[in-house]
Parts: structure tokens; C-alpha cells; sequence
């Protein structure tokens, strides 16, 4: 498997100019990160939450970041559990367990993203399996989630040792 059909369509769908990088097999978007040679604020991850009535929304954050969830409840005004693998399972039929693209209206899913990337000339979108990017520009990011509210949600990942 490679880039996601639901994903190639949108990025067609909206024409948004877009390129892949391929990456040894890597398992979270800050090993791909790492594994393409990109800098962590530029790799954009879904993170996909749910509230009590199992609605879906997909927070789009940096790779080397985590989300916010009290933040993100706080502007949605309601509770909201991470989505687990199986939830997911089905939602994401051409795309690999754990390799989501950050993009969701080519899912049909509401979407946020993170401020942070706001600053991003480039950025990198997990493509749908475990190996490939798709790179497009901070600008054509913006024009694929015109649609979608963004804020600072996410927070800087804490090492405790």
C-alpha cells in the first residue's frame, strides 16, 4: 500500500500540487520525521478523538507534539476520549493501522489542526501506510483545511526520566 485513494482524490479534488517521500518502515509520524531526514514541526499527525455520542474529529498537530485534549474540549465544549485503533479501523479502510493521514475531509471527518503549523513552508502528511509522506506546501496545507477551525491545541511532548 502506498499513498491512501481517499487522500490522492482530495488532493486532486482540491488541486493542491503534491510530491511523496519515501522513508524506511517507521511506526509514529516523529519516526518518519527522523526516517525522511524532516524536521518534527513539519510532519503533520492525525490524532483522531471522539465524544459521548461517538462523533469523530481529527486533531492535526507537529509529529513531535501532543495534543491538548483539555484545550481541544474547551473549543469544541465537550468531552472527548481518544479513538482506539479499532474505531478507527473502519473509518480508514485504504490506510494502514496507525498511519492516518492528518487530513480529515478526505475521510469525510471534521477537522482542527494546530496552529503550529502555521509557520510551516512545507509541510508532510502520513500517507496511509508505514513508508511514504506527501509532501505539499504550508500554503497548499492552508488551502486543504480552509474549511476546518485551527488553534493552538497541542502542547510540547514533557520527558520525564
Amino acid at each position: 500500500m502506498t499513498i491512501s485513494r481517499n487522500l490522492t482524490r482530495y488532493l486532486t479534488q482540491q488541486h493542491v500540487p503534491y510530491d511523496t517521500v519515501t522513508h524506511s518502515h517507521s511506526c509514529t509520524a516523529m519516526q518518519s520525521a527522523i526516517a525522511s531526514n524532516i524536521q518534527s514541526s513539519q510532519v503533520a499527525k492525525a490524532v483522531v478523538v471522539h465524544d459521548p455520542l461517538e462523533n469523530y474529529l481529527m486533531a492535526v498537530i507537529p509529529a513531535g507534539r501532543r495534543l491538548h485534549l483539555r484545550v481541544l474540549e474547551d473549543l469544541v465544549d465537550k468531552p472527548l476520549k481518544l479513538a482506539t485503533e479499532e474505531d478507527l479501523a473502519n473509518r480508514f479502510p485504504d490506510c494502514e493501522t496507525g498511519a492516518i493521514p492528518p487530513m480529515g475531509p478526505a475521510f469525510n471527518m471534521e477537522m482542527i489542526w494546530d496552529d503550529q503549523l502555521l509557520s510551516c513552508q512545507d509541510i508532510f502528511l502520513e500517507a496511509g501506510d508505514h513508508t511514504t509522506l506527501v509532501h505539499v506546501s504550508g500554503e497548499g496545507f492552508q488551502t486543504l483545511a480552509a474549511d476546518a477551525m485551527h488553534d493552538r491545541i497541542s502542547q510540547p511532548v514533557r520527558n520525564d526520566f
